[in-house]
């Protein structure tokens, strides 16, 4: 998703079908993960940042710049 951010920051107009796919999972996965029978083999501040992560990129997605000053290192999640 980060490289998709990258290469279409510039754009402007965005494929419907990949704006979906961002609004979904943006919307979709912390409702999936906040269930009490989702899997967490990984300790709750992994999924905590992985769902800050993905509203991170929705946000840049859609508004075509990221709200962090550059340099920013994207840490590993």
């Amino acid at each position: 998703m980060r490289t998709v951010c990258e290469r279409l920051q510039e754009a402007e107009e965005l494929p419907r079908w990949l704006a979906e796919g961002y609004y979904h999972v943006a919307t979709d996965v912390p409702s999936w993960t906040a269930h009490p029978n989702f899997p967490r083999p990984e300790p709750e501040e992994y999924y905590a940042a992985c769902v800050e992560r993905l509203t991170d990129l929705a946000d840049w997605f859609f508004r075509g710049e990221h709200a962090y000053t550059e340099p920013h290192p994207w840490s590993e999640l």
